[in-house]
């Protein structure tokens, strides 16, 4: 067998792999509905939305962030994730990024609390008083690949930083940036 076919097959095996390991990392089908039902039982009332944040310049993580009247709440929700080699209708979905046993965690708690921070590291409260502007935009982000996104929020704070979150899926950026400022 010539090299250059050695080589294709080679590939070709290496594509398969990938896809298949995307598959078995992949939530079950139906498991928004689960995800959506488990939201529905935090305190204080919110509303939400899926994102990502790079962290470490390169890494990235998911997060559910719940707002509040009183507060922006980031809870991580997934780590890692790729840009996937096919896309389907699921990926347009926001609740698809999330893992279902990471949401388990946020399930019947106050996500104000003390205990919200302590579930994991990565997880954030902003006061919405400490939000000083919330922009969007639509240009593409580096990195992104194939993932779906709908765009970015950058949360600019009164102490002067911000955090620029990626809209996974298919969500309604500028009615987000409007219900934050």
């Amino acid at each position: 067998m010539s090299p250059l076919i050695t080589r294709l097959i080679g590939l070709a095996g290496t594509v398969v792999l990938l896809g298949a390991v995307q598959r078995l990392f992949a939530n079950k089908r139906g498991s928004e509905q689960h995800i959506e039902d488990m939201i529905a039982t935090t305190t204080p009332e919110s509303w939400n939305f899926v994102a990502m944040e790079y962290c470490y310049g390169m890494l990235n993580r998911s997060y559910l962030v719940f707002v509040t009247p009183t507060m922006i709440c980031g809870a991580r929700v997934r780590g890692l994730m790729s840009a996937p080699m096919a896309i389907t209708a699921g990926h347009y979905n926001p609740y698809f990024y999330a893992r279902p046993s990471a949401v388990a965690k946020y399930s019947h708690m106050n996500i104000e609390s003390a205990d919200f921070l302590k579930l994991s590291r990565a997880n954030f409260q902003i006061a919405r008083r400490d939000l000083e502007r919330c922009d969007f935009t639509k240009q593409p982000k580096w990195g992104m690949g194939t993932l779906p996104y709908s765009g970015r929020l950058i949360l600019h704070l009164r102490n002067g930083s911000s955090r620029e979150i990626i809209l996974l899926g298919s969500q309604d950026g500028p009615n987000l940036q409007g219900r934050l400022a």
